[in-house]
């Protein structure tokens, strides 16, 4: 019924279009019993469809979100002859996704299990086989993804998704919703997940100093004292830190970064422990998210996607975003007020996608992020 009315929108234009078609499809969790169904009514329906898609923990349609509620977003388009694939598991270790991957200003979409092996390794080598076009995706809900049947099906613990040729031309744009807390730090000593030294100095007296903290209080050895000091400094709420290998371009805002949770400190040793760990080298900066920074990095995105689009004398055809499952109304304050944003600075687009439980953008895996992509 849902999947039916969800057509209906659609109208009948398509009908008429030659191929290719690609048609992206999410459902939110409580459909997750019937995603299969949906699939197969999909394509005996639009059997000229390439479809794409997954069940997913919320879902983004035009202005709207649906989270914990059942909703069903599509979102078809006409792209260039030769330029789109639908794919699943058996795809990516084929001599067709090599050869296709090679072809210079290749893109991939990605719907990945959050069960998938050695995810990261994964997207690392998508991302340098594709380079320098786009991955660029989100981490689904592990009850099925699309397509489902032949050799491209996707399967269990897999990254399936969408190649998109050079004549699909995508801009794209990641917003960490964080303001910075600080100058730009380099790591200078590392293990595992703890950062030792900054700048050639204790790690926690450079985050302390960052915040603000008198010295004599920021030098105490006393856990609970040092933690009261973290709790109660007003520019410690939504601490993160931003991390970015040194190699990377510097960009305005955090698209370069990887934000990272703080997860402890360490008074003895003067070390800090976040979320991945670092390397010896990398860029690190400690910021903060809250609702402001995110309106703001997300109005910033916008305004250079728009930028982009006035200087060359193009026009969007349509949007796909993934967000974080904690972005949305929780940090933007109001059920749909995130996406809101979006049309107020682009316009009125076609725009579907989903909520995350983790996002990728760079070929590389984010939380907390939201990662909008334009179809040109």
């Amino acid at each position: 019924m849902a999947t039916e009315l969800a057509l209906s929108q659609l109208g009948r234009e398509h009908d008429s279009r030659p191929n290719p078609l690609l048609g992206l499809v999410y459902a939110s969790t409580p459909f997750a019993s019937h995603f299969s169904d949906i699939q197969e009514l999909l394509e005996r329906r639009l059997p000229q469809v390439q479809w794409s898609g997954a069940c997913v923990p919320g879902l983004c349609a035009e202005s709207a979100e649906y989270v914990d509620e059942p909703a069903i977003a599509i979102l078809i388009g006409q792209l260039p002859a030769g330029s789109v694939q639908a794919f699943g598991a058996a795809w990516q270790d084929s001599r067709g996704a090599a050869e296709r991957l090679a072809t210079p200003g290749s893109s991939l979409l990605l719907h990945a299990d959050p069960y998938a092996e050695d995810m990261s390794t994964r997207l690392r080598s998508l991302s340098e086989a594709a380079a320098p076009g786009l991955v660029f995706g989100g981490v689904v809900e592990p009850f099925g993804t699309v397509p489902r049947t032949g050799e491209q099906a996707a399967g269990p613990r897999a990254l399936s998704g969408v190649w998109f040729g050079p004549e699909v031309t995508l801009l794209s744009r990641v917003t960490h919703g964080c303001s910075p807390i600080g100058r730009e730090r380099t790591v200078s000593d590392c293990r595992g997940q703890a950062i030792l030294s900054l700048d050639n100095r204790p790690a926690l007296d450079v985050m302390f100093e960052d915040l603000g903290i008198d010295l004599a209080e920021r030098s105490a050895r006393d856990p609970q004292h040092l933690l009261r000091l973290l709790r109660d400094a007003p520019a410690a709420r939504g601490l993160q830190v931003g991390l970015a290998a040194s190699d990377r371009p510097r960009t305005i805002g955090f698209g370069a970064h990887r934000i990272s949770d703080l997860l402890g400190i360490d008074p003895v040793s003067r070390a800090i422990a976040v979320g991945g760990g670092a390397q010896t080298g990398d860029r690190a900066v400690f910021c903060r998210r809250d609702a402001a920074a995110a309106r703001a990095d997300l109005i910033r995105i916008c305004t250079e996607l728009r930028e982009d689009l006035e200087a060359s004398g193009q026009t969007a055809r349509g949007a796909h975003y993934v967000s974080c499952v904690a972005r949305g109304q929780h940090l933007f304050g109001a059920n749909g007020a995130e996406l809101a944003l979006i049309r107020h600075n682009l316009g009125e687009l076609p725009l579907a996608g989903f909520f995350a439980h983790g996002e990728i953008a760079d070929g590389r895996l984010h939380g907390y992020t939201g990662v909008l992509t334009l179809f040109v």
